[in-house]
């Protein structure tokens, strides 16, 4: 009774908790620096990150991402899954992420597409499903709306934006949309041993949350990683090991008050470079 008291606390009280579909990076590599990388090329997660990352991705992948304890806490679990494949100027990419214990579950399903319009401009856009599951209270969904935009402004500098929820959907009967949510951002290197990115996220329900992380490739195989928030403020670090076709990652954030949350992730490419 206890934990399931902190774990409501938890998601009442602060962003950096799982609770009202509140977006969070499903990407390990995203979670090691910090949740920064809108102006990134997303692989699979481009459907929960910006759509328009999507564009011209001519590899095959699969990914999984697993959050078991976050805080501690395994009532707010999440675990999701993404593939993403391309075709010439679209990138395309459908994900699933389940987040929450019986007592009480969040389940979105995405569709996303992504297109290269030349000119390094490519933009993107995503559908939503939204479930909500409450024990003793029944279930809802609702249907949300996200778009996105990423420029190529020199070979190794790029912009992204991406907008959530643009259609504030509501699940159940209460009326209370789900919070529309803002992300810009500006990353260099993407492509390079060193990258770094700087993101700002807008949510009315919080202050502005500031984002910054760096990657560093070594040997071209091995990826170290590390990041900080400013609201909630929290210390990110993260590796990622490619041995191709496979990519395992894994990252940790430390939140000021409430500790520890620990991420895995695999990722399986099919095809392309």
């Amino acid at each position: 009774m206890r934990r399931w008291c902190i774990c409501v606390m938890v998601c009442a009280s602060t962003a950096a908790a799982p609770g009202a579909f509140e977006r969070q990076p499903e990407s390990v590599r995203a979670i090691g620096m910090g949740g920064a990388g809108v102006a990134l090329p997303a692989g699979a997660w481009g459907a929960f990150t910006n759509p328009a990352a999507l564009a011209g991705d001519r590899r095959a992948t699969v990914a999984i991402g697993l959050t078991p304890s976050p805080f501690g806490l395994e009532e707010l679990s999440r675990t999701a899954i993404a593939g993403v494949a391309g075709w010439g100027r679209f990138g395309a990419s459908l994900a699933a992420l389940r987040a929450g214990s019986d007592l009480y579950r969040e389940t979105t399903i995405a569709a996303a597409c992504g297109y290269d319009a030349g000119g390094g401009m490519c933009w993107g856009a995503a559908c939503t499903l939204n479930s909500l599951s409450i024990e003793g209270y029944g279930s809802a969904a609702c249907w949300g709306c996200d778009a996105g935009m990423l420029w190529r402004i020199a070979p190794l500098v790029s912009l992204g934006a991406s907008a959530a929820n643009m259609n504030s959907p509501s699940p159940g009967r209460s009326g209370e949309g789900i919070a529309r949510t803002v992300t810009a951002g500006l990353a260099v290197g993407g492509g390079s041993p060193f990258t770094v990115a700087f993101d700002m996220a807008v949510d009315p329900r919080f202050p502005l949350e500031l984002r910054l992380g760096g990657e560093c490739v070594l040997a071209g195989c091995l990826a170290v990683r590390a990041g900080v928030t400013s609201d909630p403020s929290a210390l990110c670090a993260g590796v990622g090991l490619t041995v191709a076709p496979f990519e395992v990652d894994y990252a940790f954030s430390r939140h000021q008050e409430l500790g520890f949350t620990h991420a895995f992730g695999l990722q399986i490419h099919f095809d392309g470079p």
